[in-house]
């Protein structure tokens, strides 16, 4: 059984991992040309940090 604690963090993760989504989605089809390069290594750690958290909380 989660905690209430557990629950929020594995949908405040499920949210981030959609919102890291988009962002790729929306690079690989060519949106803001001027940072891409900024907002791919954005989207490169928010995706590290979705694994670190995913691999330090198998009930999640």
């Amino acid at each position: 059984m989660q905690d209430s604690n557990t629950t929020n963090q594995g949908d405040l993760i499920f949210k981030l991992d959609q919102d890291r989504a988009w962002l790729l989605e929306n690079l690989d089809r060519g949106k803001w040309p001027e940072i891409r390069s900024e907002l791919a290594e954005l989207e490169r750690k928010i995706s590290k940090f979705i694994i670190g958290v995913q691999e330090n909380n198998v009930d999640i």
